[in-house]
């Protein structure tokens, strides 16, 4: 799989050398909402470096992992989101990774565009579940309302 495009937003394979410092400005930028992030609210930078490096050193890993299926969302020419999946064949699941969209670019259904690619991608590897994880405070709301309007459920 090369690319997919879609209006004026094409969707193609993450390469570490040329995304990777787009994508750790984007996580650094919209997450907000997670530990690392509250956590240096309330007490300061913890460990020497802000959260978002901490953050990108659990993303950029995971992304570039050998099982994950990652790509960016480019819009003439800049780097405006990314998203990943992976896939557990033993279980017949594809389990939606990492993703955002760069704080300029939320509301364009970027998000929506990206999930309906990585969906696709899902059932065309076979897999006959989906799963998600998602933080359940107000940072990860617009989050959790793309996935439901994809048909995801709570289930725990």
């Amino acid at each position: 799989m090369t690319e997919h495009c879609a209006g004026d937003i094409t969707i193609r394979p993450y390469d570490a050398e040329q995304h990777a410092e787009r994508v750790k400005a984007i996580v650094g930028e919209i997450w907000h909402g997670g530990d690392d992030a509250l956590m240096e609210q309330k007490y300061g930078i913890i460990g020497g470096r802000p959260w978002g490096d901490w953050m990108a050193d659990s993303v950029l890993p995971y992304i570039e992992s050998e099982g994950a299926r990652s790509f960016v969302a480019e819009r003439e020419g800049e780097i405006v989101g990314f998203c990943s999946y992976v896939i557990d064949e033993g279980r017949s699941r594809g389990t939606v990774g990492y993703n955002g969209v760069a704080r300029d670019h939320q509301g364009q259904g970027i998000g929506s565009m990206m999930l309906d690619f990585v969906m696709e991608r899902i059932r065309a590897e076979g897999m006959q579940y989906a799963a998600v994880i998602v933080a359940d405070n107000e940072a990860h709301a617009a989050a959790r309302r793309n996935y439901e309007k994809h048909g995801f459920e709570t289930i725990m």
